[in-house]
């Protein structure tokens, strides 16, 4: 019977996360009502404005990108409107790249105008946008467990696809890496179980990198720092900073359905849309 014990004590710290508690924690400096369904906040540092994604009822046509200031006021409910299912954005150059359920749209962050739409052929449900230094756009597409890729030259295609990937969620574009938040290594046993891990793909060779073991329903990335990430946790509300080495401490535990977050290090500013509840938090950390 000690045998039997000691190898399942063993077993389970061999497979359970480890997960550090962090000392200080997020000090609540807004809260914007008032956003339906919001999933996604970037933040644009020449209008310094937010941008958010709101899914609304998920009805045709309901989707709209909000701006938001960055003391916590609306300041356009309808920047973008007609939209059916709006998730990632990303910024490149004067534009903002946001996917809307099958579909990648170039958006005009002056007008609001859609300049450009590129079908995800194949594509199932397109979430997180991320760009890389040479411009290229990834976007996931957690109903295939791939990576679609929009090339400099518009080309946009399916660039990889892996159940290593773990049906990814959140991705982040680092020098030649591509950090991937993954919802669930297998999505067809539900949302809730399993659960997924903190990955790393070269954007070159297409390597994939396990830094994690599984933590939850894993949503967004942000860079911390040079060594570190802030990553949301969708189904459990945690907020965990991960190490390039596999390193995870808890942040903070929000509500159920903290989505796509945004940190500004050098405003140490955290954004967490929370999507059942409507609103964006803004933090001090």
């Amino acid at each position: 019977m000690k045998i039997k014990y000691f190898f399942q004590v063993l077993a389970f710290l061999i497979f359970s996360p480890m997960v550090s508690q962090e000392m200080s924690s997020p000090k609540l400096i807004a809260e914007v009502e008032g956003l339906a369904h919001c999933e996604s906040v970037v933040y644009d540092s020449k209008r310094d404005l937010y941008y958010v994604s709101v899914m609304a009822d998920r009805k045709e046509g309901d989707g709209k990108i909000a701006t938001v200031s960055t003391n916590g006021v609306i300041k356009d409910l309808n920047f973008v409107t007609g939209l059916n299912n709006p998730k990632g954005i990303a910024l490149k150059g004067n534009s903002l790249y946001v996917s809307d359920e099958v579909v990648l749209l170039e958006i005009d962050m002056d007008s609001g105008e859609i300049l450009n739409e590129f079908k995800g052929y194949g594509a199932k449900s397109l979430n997180d946008v991320a760009v890389d230094k040479k411009g290229n756009v990834f976007v996931s597409d957690m109903g295939n467990s791939s990576i679609y890729k929009l090339d400099t030259k518009g080309n946009f295609k399916e660039w990889l696809k892996s159940s290593e990937l773990q049906t990814p969620n959140g991705l982040l574009a680092v020098n030649k890496d591509l950090y991937v938040a993954g919802w669930a290594s297998d999505a067809t046993k539900g949302s809730d179980e399993p659960k997924g891990g903190f990955i790393k793909l070269s954007t070159t060779g297409k390597e994939v990198v396990k830094l994690t073991n599984e933590l939850g329903n894993l949503d967004g990335i942000q860079k911390f720092d040079d060594n570190s990430f802030l990553v949301s946790a969708w189904n459990s509300g945690e907020i965990y900073k991960i190490s390039k080495e596999g390193k995870v401490e808890l942040v903070m535990k929000a509500q159920r359905s903290v989505g796509d977050i945004l940190y500004i290090p050098e405003k140490k500013v955290l954004a967490l849309p929370m999507n059942i509840q409507n609103k964006l938090m803004i933090y001090e950390y």
